[in-house]
């Protein structure tokens, strides 16, 4: 009985360690869900500019003042979102990337975008410490990117 205990601890131990090598092994596909990052945006009036996408757990990612409702999926190669501000807003913005990395970190998406303008843009974004955006104090310059018509993403 002795010989059994030794070999199901030793079984234990092998079952252990092998689950822990396919863990490591394989890639785990990371999402959007729950962080933030910093997004170099490029829209095709030529206008360049920086923002914090916060993609928060309930489904909406805020940008800019906007906020859209997001999805995402995670295929066999790599994970992607998508996301689409409301119908009411006065210009509509649809959005969808993808997460560039293989691993729960993930450090950044890349994506692109229009509005209903027909205004495309391209994004390249690296992950924050943080899941949420930083406080932007209220200044002239940051009430340009509210809802106001100066959003380059609503031009």
């Amino acid at each position: 009985m002795s010989v059994r205990i030794i070999q199901s601890k030793c079984g234990l131990f092998l079952t252990c360690l092998l689950g822990q090598i396919m863990l490591f092994a394989a890639p785990v596909q990371a999402g959007v869900e729950g962080k933030s990052y910093t997004v170099s945006i490029n829209s095709s009036l030529g206008d360049n500019f920086t923002a914090c996408f916060e993609f928060n757990t309930n489904g909406t990612l805020r940008f800019l003042g906007q906020n859209a409702t997001y999805t995402t999926s995670n295929g066999n190669t790599q994970a992607t979102w998508k996301a689409v501000t409301p119908p009411s807003a006065l210009v509509s913005i649809a959005l969808n990337g993808q997460v560039i990395g293989d691993f729960v970190s993930a450090p950044a998406i890349s994506g692109s975008g229009m509005n209903s303008n027909g205004t495309t843009f391209t994004l390249n974004g690296t992950l924050l410490s943080r899941p949420t955006c930083p406080p932007q104090p209220i200044s002239p310059s940051n009430l340009q990117f509210g809802r106001s018509r100066d959003n380059p993403l609503l031009k």
